[in-house]
């Protein structure tokens, strides 16, 4: 019988865990259900937010805390607690910054009881509600001043969360030197793209790398396994010892140049992992 007793398997949520229409393949839970039970330990290291990420936890097998925020904290839904929080030290002066500099642009503060939504957006309100997330709308004024993670969206085009895995070249050059501005600009901050027209914002301390290694060595796991399909999956996957993505992965993800590549998302990327590490 195949031991990952010695194993910590971190898999990124959105089309990695999950297909692009947000359900989970049967295969990855399986998959899961049967690493975890030859002693592997399995979390889930995504860019949501603890409110966002409420509506998932209930659905997925995990046996190791979650890394929520891109790394910029975890959360225990059990007892509700925040921990290991890296805060931004930008208050409401980068709030201001992000509203004049990208007015095209949807800003908002991804706090630990909602996303406060910079602006009044009814379908970007309306996509909160029905995907089950807290969420209030507020003026810059009223913003929380103190932060972990801030996010800037393209436009609400639906109701559905694949409208931001697409766009136009104009829309993805546009987002890649939003990206670069910002950095020179803050460059105690990083700029990832989560999507073609999502950007997540957050201290350079923090990282989906950093908070998988630490939790590792926590678990007295010797070896990282990570898997992701997008930008700022790649802290860890650069810090993990064996790294996978999905074929249909961000071809920016393909050209870190180290992934193994794994079945598409829709067809159980987890799966294909979990097969891999039998295999080696």
């Amino acid at each position: 019988m195949t031991d990952f007793s010695d194993i910590l398997l971190v898999s990124d949520y959105d089309r990695t865990l999950t297909a692009p229409d947000s359900s989970i393949p049967q295969a990855n839970l399986d998959a899961i259900r049967y690493f975890m039970d030859r002693g592997g330990r399995f979390t889930v290291g995504t860019g949501r937010s603890a409110p966002m990420f409420r509506p998932c936890q209930a659905r997925i097998p995990v046996n190791a805390p979650l890394i929520l925020y891109n790394g910029a904290a975890a959360y225990d839904y059990a007892a509700e607690t925040l921990s290991g929080a890296v805060w931004m030290p930008t208050g409401r002066e980068l709030l201001e910054y992000l509203t004049e500099t990208f007015p095209e642009l949807w800003l908002e503060v991804q706090g630990v009881d909602a996303h406060y939504l910079i602006g009044e957006e009814p379908i970007r309100e309306a996509f909160y509600r029905a995907q089950g997330v807290a969420c209030k709308t507020v003026s810059l004024a009223l913003a929380p001043a103190r932060y972990h993670k801030l996010a800037l969206f393209g436009r609400f085009r639906s109701m559905d969360v694949g409208q931001f895995y697409s766009g136009t070249p104009e829309e993805d050059a546009r987002f890649t030197a939003c990206c670069a501005r910002i950095m020179r600009d803050w460059p105690m901050l990083r700029a990832d793209r989560a999507a073609m027209r999502i950007i997540d914002l957050q201290d350079r301390r923090a990282s989906k790398g950093a908070a998988a290694r630490a939790l590792a060595k926590r678990l007295g796991r010797g070896t990282l396994v990570c898997a992701g399909d997008a930008m700022n999956d790649a802290s860890m996957l650069l810090e993990a010892d064996l790294a996978f993505s999905p074929a249909d992965c961000d071809p920016a993800v393909t050209a870190l140049g180290c992934c193994r590549p794994v079945r598409p998302c829709a067809e159980g990327s987890i799966a294909g992992v979990v097969e891999a590490l039998e295999k080696l």
